[in-house]
């Protein structure tokens, strides 16, 4: 009885280790996750870094009706927007999301957007867009 117990456990633990390694898989990749779309992509927390990139270093440089894809790479961010044109209508994501998160807008009005991660604001996860044309 004790032996077989101890083998039902091993089993039910190395069948919920493969399960979790899977849903660890299926986050997507890169291909997957920008294959289809054709617009510039914001990465969020790239390699656990508190930076949007591009964003945070160099604006992002857009012409009026493009589409941006963000796309989270690590834990516990957000988008807020801070300041835009007074015509524009940019809400953000100000829901905190993990990995594989993916949030799209199209930016209509032209000027200069500035949008922060509110739980690593301080440590300087601050983003531009600058719409042109």
């Amino acid at each position: 009885m004790r032996n077989s117990r101890r083998a039902f456990l091993r089993r039910g633990t190395a069948a919920i280790a493969s399960a979790t390694l899977l849903a660890g898989c299926s986050g997507g990749d890169d291909a997957t996750e920008t294959s289809s779309f054709d617009g510039p992509v914001v990465e969020v927390g790239p390699g656990g870094q508190n930076v949007f990139t591009p964003g945070t270093d160099e604006p992002l440089r857009i012409e009026p009706g493009t589409r941006v894809r963000w796309l989270w790479r690590s834990v516990n961010h957000n988008v807020v927007v801070r300041d835009q044109p007074a015509d524009a209508d940019w809400g953000g994501e100000p829901d905190i999301h993990d990995s594989g998160h993916v949030y799209e807008f199209t930016f209509e009005v032209p000027g200069e957007y500035h949008y922060v991660c509110e739980p690593h604001e301080r440590l300087g996860m601050v983003g531009d867009v600058i719409v042109s044309e």
